[in-house]
């Protein structure tokens, strides 16, 4: 028996030293899982910049002022009685401004402007000889439309047409040679509609995004004016060819 006893004693230490390693083991995992134990954390969001998007309406407000290089036909008269024959005439030239409306898709525009021509003097000669004169201004509303042909650098050059209505006007009407029963003045102005178009090409500049400049060329073709005592008076082929500089504001 006491020999059995001998060999049982280094198995039970052997077995209590496992026993106490397995219980601090134990321990040490029931004391870190609450607390201690961490999850691996994702990765760090990075968040990127907001990007401006640029949103262009395609309105556009248009301001101009010009120069118009005026030209008539010949002139008639319904009565001698009133407004005496002659056997030509001329027009001074006219300062022009107006404002305007626009809408552009791509390469293509279209607006919708009025424009006034100031009042300019017509005279009347018979055998070289000025016989009457009168004053000639003109309002103009038009439907236009626009090729733009690329862009260079910010400069677009186009070409255009527009077309509908002049309102021309003939007043101040003066025969200073008049002998009776030919009136010397008329104090009433002449009025009348004609149908009105128009030929374009010019170059504009982007100055900032929204603001162009526009230098072009547009000819003008306005029709007949009516003019002297009691409308009698009438001038052929109103026209001219204009030399304009302006802006376009566009609208976001």
């Amino acid at each position: 028996m006491r020999k059995q006893t001998r060999l049982l004693e280094p198995l039970a230490c052997v077995a209590t030293l496992v026993g106490a390693v397995l219980a601090t083991s134990s321990a040490a995992r029931a004391a870190d899982v609450p607390g201690n134990y961490s999850l691996p954390l994702p990765p760090p969001t990075v968040e990127r910049p907001l990007r401006r998007v640029e949103v262009f309406s395609g309105w556009y407000l248009r301001g101009d002022l010009g120069y118009r290089l005026q030209r008539i036909g010949a002139a008639t008269t319904g009565d001698p009685l009133q407004v005496p024959l002659s056997d030509g005439g001329k027009i001074e030239n006219a300062a022009l401004g107006g404002l305007g409306v626009g809408y552009k898709w791509d390469w293509f525009r279209a607006d919708l402007t009025g424009d006034y021509g100031w009042r300019s003097r017509y005279t009347a000669t018979t055998a070289g000889v000025d016989t009457f004169t009168g004053k000639i201004d003109d309002f103009t509303v038009m439907a236009n439309g626009y090729l733009d042909l690329g862009n260079w650098s910010g400069i677009t050059p186009y070409i255009g047409a527009g077309i509908g209505g002049a309102y021309v006007m003939f007043s101040q009407y003066t025969n200073p040679t008049a002998i009776a029963p030919l009136p010397s003045t008329d104090v009433n102005t002449v009025h009348r509609w004609n149908l009105a178009w128009a030929a374009m090409a010019g170059v504009s500049y982007n100055v900032t995004r929204d603001f162009l400049i526009d230098v072009g060329y547009r000819h003008i073709e306005m029709g007949d004016v009516d003019g002297g005592p009691n409308g009698t008076l009438t001038i052929k082929h109103l026209r001219g060819d204009e030399i304009r500089v302006g802006f376009r504001y566009l609208l976001d």
